[in-house]
């Protein structure tokens, strides 16, 4: 089954974000850890296209889904991602069901969508074959995802998970938790209601919905009401993590 079916069928899955470090092999490893996807953060990160050509080149030749967070919608942007043989395009500050039908429109071929026509690249693997199989496959195989993270985006989730072409929504708990006025707190009324109101606009749209965190506690609270797609923390924070881990071991320090 693939990643968009396992989605589709509301299967849980847990990834994490490359933020910073393009080594290609860290696809490999995730994969080989048990992670199921990958989010390579271009909003906050500092990846080039080459980086991220890199990164997704390693990461489809041993089946790992790698998902691009692009910094905003263009068709430049989104098309070079896509070409490049990302799996999916995450957008930041997706506000409103307009904002989602011009992330489809660059980044589906034609009768969904407008984008640009050249398949001697990765994402064919080089063997697109006969044109019209192969854009139509095209379609089929990739994601896009809507990241939830303004009281505008919170208002218009179901709008923004009913349009043709969205694959799921992300909740950005950090930006979400500024614009309600309770900076660096999840634990509060407003994001409790905001992030039921996002559940809600999902399965009303038939969607997955989930949420991007480092807090396994937080995580778990929102898969139980209903939340199936998961970034748990940075190929940064889990390294520091680790590093810690281990210094406590070693020294026998609490």
């Amino acid at each position: 089954m693939s990643f968009k079916e396992r989605i589709q069928n509301n299967e849980m899955v847990l990834g994490a974000f490359l933020s910073e470090i393009p080594a290609p092999n860290l696809t490999r490893l995730m994969q080989a850890a048990g992670l199921d996807y990958v989010v390579v953060d271009c909003e906050h990160g500092y990846f080039d296209y080459s980086q991220v050509a890199a990164l997704a080149a390693v990461a489809g030749g041993v089946g790992f889904p790698l998902i691009v967070r692009a910094p905003h919608i263009s068709r430049e942007c989104i098309q070079k991602y896509l070409d490049a043989g990302v799996d999916g395009i995450l957008i930041p500050m997706l506000n409103t069901p307009q904002q989602a039908e011009e992330l489809v429109r660059f980044g589906k071929y034609a009768p969904q969508g407008e984008r640009g026509i050249s398949t001697m690249r990765p994402h064919s693997n080089y063997n697109p074959g006969k044109l019209s199989e192969y854009t139509q496959k095209a379609n089929g195989r990739t994601m896009f995802f809507a990241q939830i993270e303004t009281v505008q985006s919170v208002e218009n989730a179901q709008r923004i998970a009913a349009v043709d072409g969205i694959d799921g929504l992300f909740v950005g708990p950090n930006d979400l938790a500024c614009a309600l006025g309770c900076t660096g707190n999840f634990d509060t009324p407003e994001m409790e209601a905001a992030l039921a109101k996002v559940v809600a606009a999902g399965k009303a749209a038939g969607k997955p919905t989930g949420v991007i965190a480092s807090n396994p506690a937080f995580l778990r609270h929102w898969q139980a009401q209903g939340m199936t797609l998961f970034s748990c923390d940075s190929e940064l924070g889990l390294l520091k993590k680790g590093i810690q881990a281990m210094i406590k071991d070693v020294k026998g320090t609490k």
